[in-house]
């Protein structure tokens, strides 16, 4: 019954991840840190322009977290449901045996999922 639950579970986790665009939120949280390094490193930008801008950067960053800091929480809250109704699920979730068959189905998951879905 566990090895189900963990397939479905999994399936659920990587749609979420998906329709969730959460690389491009770690892009977009790339590319301003990137933008805010640039402008506090660079001696030619006038500091009245960085004290502009790097709050608009600093709440950008805080966004594009915060989104993704979410999305990993309604994921563990959905096994943490899933363990409240099945006892010992989440024991068998970082067994060995459930670590591998989870990375297994995460990655072939996504993988057919990018064949069919193109």
């Amino acid at each position: 019954m566990n090895h189900l639950i963990l397939i479905v579970l999994f399936l659920i986790s990587v749609e979420i991840f998906i329709r969730s665009n959460y690389l491009v939120l770690i892009n977009s949280l790339i590319e301003v840190s990137k933008k805010a390094i640039y402008i506090i490193s660079n001696k030619n930008i006038s500091d009245h322009w960085k004290e502009n801008i790097i709050p608009q950067y600093s709440l950008q960053m805080m966004k594009y977290s915060l989104q993704m800091l979410l999305i990993i929480f309604f994921i563990i809250f959905i096994f943490v449901i899933a363990d409240k109704l099945f006892s010992g699920f989440i024991a068998f979730t970082f067994s060995w045996n459930g670590i591998i068959e989870s990375i297994l189905i995460a990655f072939s998951y996504a993988y057919i999922r990018k064949l069919i879905v193109k």
